[in-house]
């Protein structure tokens, strides 16, 4: 009897045995449960909006898998892979779980992925208006990272957008309108825009600046510059060389072209644009330096050769700016500024010669001014010769061995002085007269050499018949005579 009671106490004790065993085995898995879902990523930028997660895996028998807690349109490879490719939108913030399980058993632990919102730019500063135009090339930043752009016209009649879906587009539209275009970007659900807007204006062609002063190596006989016109967006140009011959422009249909030419030649050539059926052209003068430089007067755009002599500038074209009488100067004499051309006054007596008349004489022959003229009108940063700098043109015929001639119009030095003549300007009683001499036989030309006290100035003459250059005193008031300005040698 003992024994079989010691036998059951045995099986009893087992039992308990195995109940505490399970018991303990329960615990020890749930305690097992723990879960690593690796390091958080944000605000991320990357293509396709995308991470590669970095979760431990599970232990043996226990199972894993991926959940998005909060955030929208997230998608995973591969749910039970710990380290899964995640999709996401820009913009959004995500919480994802990591759970691991065993049985009925789970535990959880989170990460936060978040990528950066979508930003749309534009780069291209646009104005209120087209100015003189009714096309725009339009800049913004790229869409990247998957992404994508495009260009949309909001409001506004008649326009168009050529490479709409790229980040660099061109606005064509009509003339005085009113235009609202948005840029947008945009990647799943998810999209941003930026917008502008503009007036259209009438379209006008744009050929650059004049350039009649290009300088090259002196040594090159055919001489090259870049052209810079303006070409439209959305339109074609077209160069064409008006009048004169032998330049080229190397590429007709490039508004950066390069063109060739020859020195000393003016060459005017013709920019047409075309934007749909608008057309428009403009016209462009450019000039190679050779002998002579070329200066334009901002005061008026008359243009004046100079050459360089013996550390000079000298103007190449006798003066032709406008003097006109004004009062209240800060010099003296102001109001007795006077300038004419010869033979063009009410009273004049012309003993030689014939008026100047019309424009390529009086290009040719420029305007006689008094002292006060030539003194006070001069041009910024040209100033009248001294007596010394205009005999020194003697000395500078005389080392090389040649005459005054070849101080005048067609020689060897390039200064082109003209027999203009010389006037005597009487005083303002009518029956008096305004004397003209010896065009086309002397030149007379002012110097800076005043004396205050006789209201005298010395002139330079020139003559066919004794050569020069010969001092001749002068009234400051009442003779009239040519004027070239000069300059020093600029290292520009």
């Amino acid at each position: 009897m003992v024994r079989n009671i010691n036998k059951w106490l045995t099986i009893g004790q087992l039992l308990s045995i195995l109940v505490i065993l399970g018991s303990c085995s329960k615990d020890e898995s749930m305690e097992s449960l723990n879960p690593n879902a690796g390091q958080s990523f944000l605000n991320v930028e990357s293509e396709g909006y995308v991470v590669t997660l970095n979760a431990e895996e599970p232990a043996d028998a226990q199972e894993g898998i991926w959940r998005i807690y909060s955030g929208v349109n997230g998608t995973f490879d591969d749910v039970n892979d710990p380290k899964t490719v995640f999709h996401g939108e820009p913009g959004e913030i995500y919480q994802l779980g990591w759970e691991i399980s065993h049985g009925k058993q789970y535990k959880a632990e989170t990460i936060t992925v978040s990528f950066k919102p979508l930003k749309a730019t534009i780069a291209t500063n646009v104005a209120d208006t087209l100015f003189n135009n009714v096309s725009i090339e339009l800049e913004a930043e790229a869409a990247r990272f998957g992404a994508a752009g495009h260009w949309t016209i909001v409001s506004g009649e008649g326009g168009r957008i050529e490479n709409a879906d790229n980040h660099i587009a061109q606005f064509i539209g009509k003339e005085g309108q009113d235009y609202k275009v948005n840029w947008t970007v945009s990647f799943g659900s998810k999209e941003d825009l930026k917008s502008v807007t503009f007036h259209t204006d009438t379209l006008r062609a744009d050929a650059g600046i004049n350039n009649l002063d290009i300088i090259t190596a002196q040594e090159a006989s055919l001489k090259y510059t870049n052209l810079n016109a303006l070409l439209p967006a959305g339109g074609t140009g077209a160069w064409t060389l008006l009048g004169s011959t032998g330049g080229e422009v190397l590429a007709v249909n490039d508004a950066s072209s390069v063109f060739k030419g020859t020195a000393d030649q003016t060459y005017q050539l013709l920019w047409t644009v075309q934007v749909d059926d608008y057309q428009s052209v403009d016209t462009l003068e450019i000039r190679f330096r050779g002998l002579w430089g070329m200066w334009t007067d901002p005061r008026d755009d008359q243009s004046y050769r100079f050459v360089e002599i013996d550390g000079l500038e000298w103007m190449a074209d006798n003066y032709n700016y406008n003097s006109y009488p004004y009062s209240g100067g800060v010099h003296p004499y102001t109001e007795y500024i006077r300038s004419w051309y010869y033979g063009q006054t009410a009273r004049a007596q012309i003993k030689d010669g014939v008026p100047v008349e019309g424009g390529e004489a009086r290009k040719l022959y420029g305007r006689l001014y008094n002292f006060y003229a030539a003194l006070f009108d001069a041009p910024e940063g040209w100033r009248l010769p001294t007596r010394e700098e205009f005999l020194a043109l003697g000395g500078y015929l005389s080392s090389r061995g040649l005459t005054a001639d070849e101080l005048m119009v067609g020689g060897e030095t390039g200064l082109e002085l003209v027999y203009g003549g010389s006037m005597a300007y009487s005083n303002n009683r009518p029956e008096q007269k305004d004397y003209f001499s010896e065009q086309g036989m002397a030149c007379y030309y002012m110097t800076s050499d005043y004396t205050p006290e006789k209201f005298e100035v010395l002139g330079i003459a020139f003559s066919s018949d004794y050569g020069g250059p010969a001092q001749v005193p002068m009234s400051a008031f009442f003779t009239g005579t040519s004027v070239r300005y000069v300059r020093e040698v600029s290292n520009n």
